[in-house]
């Protein structure tokens, strides 16, 4: 229990906490006319101690806007433990789109606390929560925990071990155990794709220095299966992992002395390496099918293209993205910034920008160059960004003979 706090009601309040001006034992809030709240966001965090959940529901539909749209680091700093158990209270007491809001609240109040101390205490206390749910059979809430676990893992974690909790937790959804006396799940695609987007961002956390292979061989055998789903978004979401997992060298297979198991490994992984770049060539290329969505096809095509030209040339992300009307550009040269912006983007949504000027975390994950000169207009922007593209894919077609010369080769390597 918090210090200070008890438990009222099914959450944890102050320890003077007065139920005559928060709760009264009809299903709606009675307030006292003569309080007085500081701010409006005062008001909206002390309807989350209502009984009535649409009432709950309101006031973090417009907690979530005020973090997306404002700075609010002063408002939460010496009071973000109360706001973060009222948001667990949210997570464990509601229906599916209060769960969903609260994941959401709680992920922006750890993204605005700004990792360190604050972001751990507020992982330790969610995690055990929100892992109850992904063992519930409820999916519609799943895509918002699990995003929220690796967000606030991916903030709060202080070691390895902290971390694997997390990827563990995730895991279970996107490959579920199986066994004689296991009921298999089976999740529907969004679903998987959420988890595995989490996983991978997480997973960008781990250092090559820090990751022992012979761990990681079971997620490199799911993720080659994935890629052969029925589900386009699920291949892509796999594709983008196991690009991930050849910029950290999980393919290599390091030799330790007296390792009478280091040459099993070693054909076990080069295999491996094997079927997936022909499978990632396949992808690259895959021919349109009847009733196929054609947007979803080209997008695919691309991101394995580059996955591929990474893999077999070693080709850079190079990616800029404009962060602020005063020059401020973010510079994306790695698979592992390309995940976490995507990741971080997608969660503050329009709260992205706000964010970038005003909280110094993202100049802790991100690094961000200042260019003093004036911004093109949207418009030539656009025609340059173009030009560029069609620059690059010209190199890329001029490569691939060479590059199928290569595949070859590799592969007779393998086989002989």
């Amino acid at each position: 229990m918090p210090k200070g706090y008890k438990k009222k009601k099914g959450c944890w309040c102050p320890s003077d906490f007065n139920d005559s001006t928060a709760m009264s034992d009809s299903t709606s809030v009675d307030i006292n006319e003569d309080f007085i709240f500081d701010t409006p966001l005062d008001e909206l965090v002390d309807n989350l101690y209502a009984k009535r959940s649409v009432t709950r529901e309101n006031a973090l539909v417009e907690i979530v806007d005020s973090f997306e749209s404002d700075d609010l680091l002063s408002f939460v700093e010496n009071q973000y433990i109360t706001i973060s158990y009222l948001f667990i209270n949210s997570i464990k007491k509601g229906m599916t789109k209060e769960t969903n809001l609260a994941c959401r609240a709680i992920g922006l109040l750890s993204f605005t606390v700004g990792g360190g101390t604050g972001s751990h205490e507020i992982m330790k206390e969610a995690l055990p929560q929100l892992c109850k749910i992904l063992s519930g059979s409820d999916q519609s809430k799943i895509p918002a925990v699990v995003k929220c676990i690796g967000l606030l893992a991916f903030l709060g974690a202080d070691d390895l071990d902290e971390t694997e909790v997390a990827l563990e937790a995730i895991w279970k959804i996107i490959q579920p155990k199986t066994g004689n006396n296991v009921t298999t799940v089976k999740y529907e695609p969004p679903v998987v794709v959420a988890a595995i987007t989490a996983w991978t961002f997480l997973l960008t956390t781990i250092s090559t220095w820090r990751i022992n292979q012979e761990n990681w061989t079971k997620y490199i055998s799911d993720l080659s299966n994935l890629l052969e789903a029925d589900d386009r978004t699920v291949r892509m979401a796999a594709g983008e992992a196991i690009a991930l997992f050849f910029e950290l060298k999980l393919f290599d297979v390091k030799p330790a002395e007296e390792d009478s198991e280091y040459f099993q490994r070693l054909t076990y992984m080069n295999n491996m390496r094997a079927k997936v770049t022909a499978q990632i060539d396949a992808l690259s290329c895959e021919a349109s099918h009847k009733g196929a969505n054609k947007k979803n096809r080209s997008a695919q095509r691309e991101l394995f293209r580059n996955i591929w030209d990474y893999v077999m040339n070693g080709g850079d992300i190079e990616e800029t993205v404009k962060m602020s009307s005063r020059g401020t550009i973010l510079c994306i040269s790695s698979w592992a910034e390309l995940i976490q912006l995507n990741f971080i983007k997608h969660f503050l949504r329009k709260g992205f920008h706000q964010h970038a000027q005003y909280n110094p975390l993202m100049r802790e994950i991100f690094t961000f160059d200042e260019d003093e000169i004036e911004y093109l207009p949207n418009r030539v922007k656009k025609i340059h960004r173009s030009k560029s593209k069609r620059r690059h894919y010209m190199q890329i077609k001029k490569e691939r003979d060479i590059a199928e010369a290569r595949k070859q080769s590799f592969f007779n390597e393998l086989i002989y």
